[in-house]
């Protein structure tokens, strides 16, 4: 799973639903959680099934992030979705493996091929990051950092603390089970250069793609999550010189395995 760009889109609001389709990102996420008001649920819920029934060609991968399973609206959430053609469904607040356990049991049940995207956004799943990824079931595809709640945790504002703490744990977890690290969204849609800032510490943290949360955000992190062409020479001589594994020499300094499996990293996306 190789999502680089991942933009959110309100479920609230069908009409921008085909705009974010034909934004550029690598995936949309439409979004039934908070940019949704409790009495809205159940007619965006409606709205986005019936969008979503209409089928696609071609375009980026469609993600939901849906309620909280261990509530009713997130349980409607999955019985509505669950039979769709969807690439990921995604869960907000993870703190332990139960939701993704439930999750992935319905989608099993609904002949669903759609993989899981886990949302960490709270101190407690921070915490537990490692016990999840260990147990989680296989449709687990990515983790994905939510920088606001966290830091709403911490008794802060999400412009007032840099979380490389929950990013690097979050990271780190990811490699450990090979999943997709994204980060979080950049809220500050009128600040490009800090936008591209941010964007350059994520992917310079591990992190392999990045959400947004409007469509002028895409091409930044598009472009910044896209090796560069200097990248991508290096690593096409990598693995000339080095890529079956026998011991090699490249502009006087020997190529190892670490240095032969970023190359096959960058040269994959």
């Amino acid at each position: 799973m190789s999502w680089k760009s991942l933009l959110f889109v309100p479920g609230a609001r069908p009409d921008r639903f085909g705009k974010a389709l034909e934004a550029g990102a690598a995936a949309v996420i439409f979004d039934l959680e908070d940019s949704v008001p409790q009495a809205g649920k159940a007619e965006a819920r409606a709205a986005l099934v019936a969008f979503l029934q209409a089928g696609r060609a071609g375009g980026p991968a469609r993600l939901v992030r849906i309620n909280r399973v261990d509530r009713a609206e997130g349980q409607a959430d999955l019985a509505a979705l669950a039979g769709l053609d969807l690439d990921a469904v995604m869960l907000p607040k993870v703190e332990a493996v139960t939701p993704l356990a439930k999750a992935a049991e319905k989608l099993t049940q609904a002949g669903s091929r759609a993989l899981l995207v886990a949302l960490i956004e709270s101190a407690r799943g921070v915490g537990r990051i490692e016990d999840i990824v260990d147990d989680a079931p296989a449709r687990l595809a990515a983790v994905m950092f939510g920088a606001a709640d966290y830091a709403a945790d911490l008794g802060l504002q999400v412009s007032g603390r840099r979380a490389d703490f929950a990013r690097d744990r979050i990271v780190n977890a990811a490699a450990m089970r090979g999943l997709a690290a994204i980060d979080s969204p950049f809220f500050d849609v009128a600040d490009a250069a800090a936008l591209e800032a941010d964007c350059a510490q994520a992917r310079a943290m591990g992190f392999t793609g990045k959400a947004a949360i409007h469509p002028s955000q895409v091409g930044p992190i598009n472009a910044a999550f896209t090796p560069s062409e200097a990248e991508r020479t290096l690593a096409a001589r990598v693995l000339a010189a080095g890529g079956d594994g026998a011991a090699a020499l490249l502009d006087g300094k020997m190529i190892d395995e670490a240095i032969v499996r970023w190359a096959r990293r960058v040269e994959a996306q």
